[in-house]
């Protein structure tokens, strides 16, 4: 898992204005960047699923701070220093600082920069040099939402660890599309249960994400017709 320092007074200082929910939603968009080494989910739906923003003040309080905080770009919202940070623990490597050169290399994005945004992002992600953990393994929380879903986990220990470090190299779209697939295969494989006609082909969880399952229309055979779910 990453992790980052705070400077708590110049937090306050740049954020002195916004409500408990408001500090509470930053904190959470922060901490989501950071953990899935991407930019925010475009679509705010999602984005508000996968920071537990439910009520009208939460999602609120979302979009505020998006509006503030945050650039609407193609792939996402994005936030310089946040880029910044996930270059510092992984950007070793030519092409990641090309790419984020690229990202920021506009006239737009140059005079983004100079923004309250960046000034506020500063005092969330300010530059460190504490030891970072070695190969970190994001949206854990996310894959035990997976795992306890999957209608077959008897997999040994190996077969959750290869799991594990596909879901880390997947993007947040990814992820969200395989949590809604897999609950849609649950559902199918107890509807199979039900009517007597599963054929115990369900296959081991790292395969099931490796051949993107989770994309399948679903069919349900029964004795009569096929239905679908």
């Amino acid at each position: 898992m990453h992790y980052y320092t705070k400077h708590i007074k110049d937090y306050k200082t740049d954020t002195a204005h916004l409500t408990l929910l408001e500090h509470g939603v930053y904190n959470s968009l922060i901490d989501l960047y950071i953990l899935s080494e991407n930019p925010l989910e475009p679509n705010l739906q999602k984005l508000c699923r996968l920071v537990h923003a439910k009520t009208d003040d939460e999602i609120k309080a979302v979009e505020n701070i998006l509006a503030e905080f945050f650039i609407e770009s193609d792939d996402g919202y994005r936030q310089k220093k946040c880029d910044q940070e996930l270059i510092r623990i992984f950007g070793k490597s030519a092409s990641a600082r090309k790419s984020a050169k690229h990202r920021w290399s506009s006239e737009r994005n140059a005079n983004v920069v100079q923004t309250d945004s960046e000034r506020n992002a500063k005092a969330m992600l300010p530059n460190t040099q504490d030891p970072l953990p070695i190969n970190p393994l994001p949206n854990k929380e996310l894959f035990e939402e997976f795992w306890n879903n999957y209608p077959h986990r008897d997999g040994n220990k190996k077969t959750k660890k290869e799991s594990l470090v596909w879901w880390g190299k997947q993007s947040i779209d990814t992820l969200t599309n395989v949590l809604s697939g897999v609950k849609k295969y649950k559902k199918y494989i107890e509807k199979c249960h039900k009517d007597k006609v599963f054929d115990g082909g369900v296959s081991d969880p790292i395969r099931y994400l490796k051949n993107e399952k989770y994309t399948d229309e679903l069919e349900v055979k029964t004795k009569r017709n096929s239905t679908y779910l």
